[in-house]
């Protein structure tokens, strides 16, 4: 896991338009596809985002090549997991994993009790991911697509600090 910053942001940019697309293009009108992709992943958002002094960015690489990103966000009394995004041509070789494991290791250093994350709802295999690693559902929220409302799950991991 490397640490991006501000100029790492058309890599992280490219990698959340075209992971997003791959993973949600097909349940999803072009049109909202569009507007959320324009929209999360614009250049100003990024900048917001990695000027944040309570997120972190991390890239993962296999062989040298960045195969994905997480975006960490540390609260007062939890950690979030915002994203996963992994090339698909590198999915299904531990990498997510190699994810959780590091927003673990970032969250009992700061002596945070749990970690927790929002999956759509039909994500069966993130969600089948995240139980695997130990997550449980906690609650839900909507989540705008363009001018789709989606439910997205809560789900949360409680961490051992001492």
């Amino acid at each position: 896991m490397v640490a991006c910053n501000k100029d790492d942001l058309p890599t992280i940019q490219r990698i959340s338009r075209q992971t997003f697309y791959d993973t949600f293009s097909e349940q999803n009108t072009a049109e909202n596809m569009d507007s959320f992709l324009d929209t999360a992943y614009s250049t100003p958002q990024l900048e917001k985002e990695l000027d944040d002094i309570n997120s972190k960015f991390y890239f993962v690489k296999v062989d040298g090549d960045i195969a994905g990103y997480s975006k960490e966000n540390a609260f007062v009394d939890y950690f979030e997991l915002e994203r996963i995004y992994i090339d698909k041509e590198y999915q299904k070789i531990g990498l997510g994993k190699m994810i959780l494991d590091h927003a673990i290791s970032s969250a009992k250093l700061m002596k945070l009790p749990e970690i927790k994350l929002g999956v759509w709802e039909h994500n069966d295999n993130a969600i089948a991911f995240y139980k695997k690693m130990g997550f449980y559902h906690t609650g839900q929220h909507v989540f705008k697509l363009g001018d789709d409302p989606q439910t997205d799950l809560l789900m949360t991991k409680k961490i051992r600090t001492k």
